[in-house]
């Protein structure tokens, strides 16, 4: 099992830290494909996340990836955005 781990970066103490990303949970994934589509849903639902840690059931870090990585034209996970968002845009207009 893999966990997302959401994480926030920001000014605290007087400096600049990265810290887990209040009242927002550590989501566990079975596939790094459901990773991907979880943190573009992530992404797009809560704009305090600054980047997301993947990590494995020993808590070794497997991948982070960041907000700008699904927008990036070269990136692979752009696909994986435009899947989320035409999936979701199809269930919508399935509701009504």
């Amino acid at each position: 099992m893999l966990t997302l781990h959401p994480i926030t970066g920001g000014i605290r103490d007087g400096r600049h830290q990265q810290y887990p990303t209040p009242n927002i949970p550590a989501r566990l994934v079975a596939s790094q494909m459901e990773a991907e589509e979880s943190a573009v849903r992530l992404f797009r639902a809560y704009g305090a996340i600054s980047y997301l840690r993947l990590t494995d059931s020993a808590g070794v870090e497997v991948r982070e990836y960041r907000r700008g990585d699904f927008f990036q034209s070269t990136s692979p996970l752009r696909d994986v955005h435009h899947r989320v968002v035409d999936q979701d845009l199809a269930d919508r207009v399935t509701e009504k």
